[in-house]
């Protein structure tokens, strides 16, 4: 039974981190790891392929269509579903991945068959055999019209095969994110042990944490191909003693790439050594997890660590010349002057790179606001994409609101030190880089306008 598993495009509504990073499809090549024999699966990555996915259909020739995705990609994943039965009404179609998992219900329609809610790696093999006649509907999956009930899913269970990255072979020059070239994804850990209120990775894993086994992931780093290494962890950062076996294990085994890994300030602040142990066998960026410099905000937001910390961090990193990349929460109750502190502490402490989120009540999450705070309606899915202003402002209208955070982006872009400064990249990943931040902004200027219009 040949098996097609999809990568969907995202809808042209959703504001893209697209436009500055395409990184490969690895929840994917990791299903279909789990398919036997391997020729029996195909991989499409619909974010990058030109063909329509009719055309992959007819040249596969699958008896099952999986679909993985985002809440902004729900939508778009119904009509590909759609679009696989009218091509065969007899293809089996099979949706997982973050956004299902906790909001299964979004996806309970008729074009499709089964919604993976649990332990994807051990329950989609199951189910496969399930179609060929070989044992019941595993635990974990949802048939059509199947309310979800917590209390009859299995237990977590992280088992994690080695990805089929040769599904990619094609594709795999083409994938980046902003100035690091031709990257690889590598997962070395499950959840987060921290409780922000406002982090929807808490939701997909129930709380749950759990991590692999380090010469497995030091086995899967040292057979890659590229260079670029992306650690994708919801945290990274998280354990001393666990970061320092991974610095000895690369060492060890004579491992030379380019790290970037995601991590808590005050992990970085506490555990200075530890960073420049790091930068030695090749860490070149950490995404931090700033969320604001308010030490109230911080507390609001569950985040169980201190402003300073933040400000400790990146003065850090900087000293260490490690990039930088950092999150900041904008809540919605700012006004103009806290729009301009937030420009003047990133002036201050050299932030070139930022991800400005507005605080988003993502389902799932700690966060909540009632429904008519929302501007943007809960089914509305290409819209909840972390960059559209979701929580009606306390002190702003929304076109201002929108006004601030471009005025916030175009200043820390355009501020001469950091012209200078990304002058040490290639230039074709500068201009890459620019076209895809002059995209951003012109989907930022079209919802400024409308929120205007809608004033």
């Amino acid at each position: 039974m040949k098996v097609l598993l999809v990568r969907p495009p995202q809808p042209p509504e959703t504001i893209g981190l697209q436009h500055l990073m395409v990184v490969e499809p690895l929840e994917l090549e990791v299903i279909a790891a789990t398919v036997a024999p391997p020729d029996d699966v195909a991989l499409v990555d619909l974010l990058l392929e030109e063909e329509p996915l009719e055309a992959f259909l007819d040249r596969e020739r699958p008896g099952v269509v999986g679909f993985t995705g985002y809440i902004t990609n729900v939508g778009v994943v119904r009509e590909l579903a759609a679009r696989v039965k009218r091509w065969s009404p007899g293809a089996v179609t099979v949706v997982g991945g973050p956004h299902v998992e906790v909001c299964p219900t979004d996806l309970d329609v008729a074009a499709v068959d089964f919604r993976v809610v649990r332990n994807a790696t051990t329950t989609f093999p199951r189910l496969l055999a399930h179609l060929r006649g070989e044992g019941p509907l595993p635990a974990g999956v949802l048939a059509r019209g199947e309310a979800p009930d917590l209390s009859r899913l299995p237990p977590f269970d992280f088992t994690y095969p080695a990805p089929r990255r040769d599904l990619t072979a094609s594709q795999r020059h083409r994938y980046f994110y902003l100035y690091q070239d031709r990257v690889a994804l590598v997962k070395t850990s499950f959840g987060c042990p921290y409780t922000c209120s406002f982090c929807f990775c808490r939701a997909i894993t129930r709380d749950h944490y759990a991590v692999r086994p380090l010469h497995e992931v030091l086995q899967e780093i040292a057979a890659l191909e590229e260079e670029e290494v992306y650690v994708v962890d919801d945290d990274f950062l998280v354990s001393r003693e666990r970061v320092l076996a991974f610095v000895e294990g690369l060492e060890r085994r004579g491992v030379r790439k380019r790290f970037q890994v995601y991590g808590r300030a005050d992990f970085i602040a506490r555990n200075p050594d530890v960073l420049a142990r790091f930068r030695s066998v090749g860490l070149t960026v950490v995404i931090v997890g700033i969320e604001s410099f308010s030490d109230d905000e911080l507390a609001r937001y569950g985040k169980r660590a201190e402003a300073e910390e933040n400000v400790r961090a990146l003065r850090l990193l900087e000293g260490l010349g490690i990039d930088v990349y950092a999150t900041i929460i904008l809540s919605p109750d700012w006004d103009r002057d806290d729009f301009a502190r937030l420009d003047r502490r990133m002036s201050e402490l050299h932030v070139r790179f930022a991800n400005l989120q507005p605080l988003t009540p993502l389902p799932g999450v700690e966060y909540r606001v009632s429904d008519d705070r929302l501007l943007v309606r809960r089914d509305d899915w290409p819209r909840w994409d972390l960059a559209h202003l979701t929580v009606r402002p306390g002190r702003l209208t929304p076109g201002d609101y929108y006004a601030e955070t471009l005025r916030l982006y175009r200043r820390m872009i355009w501020r001469p030190r950091n012209l200078w400064t990304n002058r040490k990249y290639p230039l074709h990943m500068q201009w890459r880089v620019l076209q895809g931040l002059a995209r951003v902004e012109r989907q930022y200027r079209r919802v400024h306008r409308e929120a205007r219009a809608h004033a």
